[in-house]
């Protein structure tokens, strides 16, 4: 209600729902040729669906049927994190190993990976040498490439990853 605090109101404590919303884009970035596909602010609400379920497994697959994105459910994932999400990846990497997926990493993720006792296939960044990530990509070899960065740098380099991965049928979700 216009005009009366949350107090007033009789909201006194946060409000948790008893489930959980995951939004997803869905933009025909094929449509653009040389089109980076990391969002701006300006175009993150441009085409969009919504999942809700009662885990947020749940409510994310239904997301991505909205999106009419396919969940595969084995196969190989790329792994390239930024230094902030390198902590989180291990119990990532982790739960693909146990659904049965091969795992590929960068060098920095793949060291963090291996000090955790998981051992994934190092792959070259394109600056690196061939066979490098875009080869890998182009050839089909990856269901899911998870892909984080941060700095004006590391987003120029993984701009490959993403004008690369357009072309197959692989989830990706910009940040």
């Amino acid at each position: 209600m216009a005009g009366k605090s949350l107090a007033e109101q009789g909201v006194t404590k946060e409000v948790i729902p008893p489930y959980y919303s995951v939004k997803e884009v869905v933009l025909p970035f094929n449509k653009f040729p040389g089109v980076d596909p990391l969002l701006g602010p300006e175009m993150r609400s441009t085409g969009e669906v919504m999942g809700v379920g009662r885990t947020f497994a749940e409510a994310f697959a239904k997301a991505q049927l909205g999106s009419n994105s396919t969940m595969k459910k084995h196969g190989r994932a790329l792994l390239s994190v930024r230094e902030g999400d390198k902590e989180r990846v291990v119990d990532l990497a982790a739960k693909l190993l146990k659904q049965g997926f091969e795992l590929d990493a960068t060098h920095g993720t793949a060291i963090v990976l291996g000090e955790a006792g998981i051992n994934p296939r190092l792959v070259n960044k394109v600056h690196e040498g061939r066979p490098h990530i875009q080869d890998r990509i182009k050839n089909g070899e990856y269901t899911y490439i998870i892909n984080t960065t941060s700095g004006r740098r590391a987003i120029e380099d993984s701009r490959v990853i993403r004008r690369s991965a357009l072309h197959i049928k692989c989830i990706m979700t910009p940040p």
